[in-house]
């Protein structure tokens, strides 16, 4: 069997790599990351897909993508699914609210619902609040 590796990195790419791997957003491609680096350090499909728990031909994809699109081929693409039921406006008036009626759910849900006419459940508003709360 042939062994397939990336083309040599340059020091930028090393760098973009490295970031993306240390303090990337998302597991997926934190991982992809480590892949294309260890690869450029000589490690094969069959270590790397056992040092990260994948199968090899998601490895081989990984490989493929970078070289065909670089960086941008490792990232997740936007996907279909249903659209947010709150924007940022929405997120913005949210943490105002808070301000004015702290740790009580339901006034904040009530005069959110008067002010902007959208029915949201109390879990979608705990889940906005904290996923947006700095």
């Amino acid at each position: 069997m042939e062994k397939r590796f990336v083309a040599p990195l340059t020091e930028p790419e090393q760098q973009t790599l490295t970031s993306a791997y240390h303090h990337g957003e998302k597991r997926a491609l934190r991982r992809r990351a480590h892949a294309i680096l260890l690869s450029d350090q000589g490690h094969t499909i069959t270590q790397i897909s056992e040092i990260l728990q994948v199968r090899r031909d998601a490895v081989s994809r990984w490989f493929k993508q970078w070289e065909v699109s670089g960086f941008d081929g490792l990232t997740d693409k936007p996907r279909s699914g249903r659209t947010p039921a709150l924007d940022e406006h929405d997120h913005k008036r949210l943490q105002a609210l808070v301000a004015e009626h702290p740790h009580q759910i339901r006034a904040l849900q009530a005069r959110f619902q008067e002010e902007t006419g959208k029915s949201v459940a109390t879990v979608t508003l705990r889940r906005a609040l904290k996923k947006k709360w700095p």
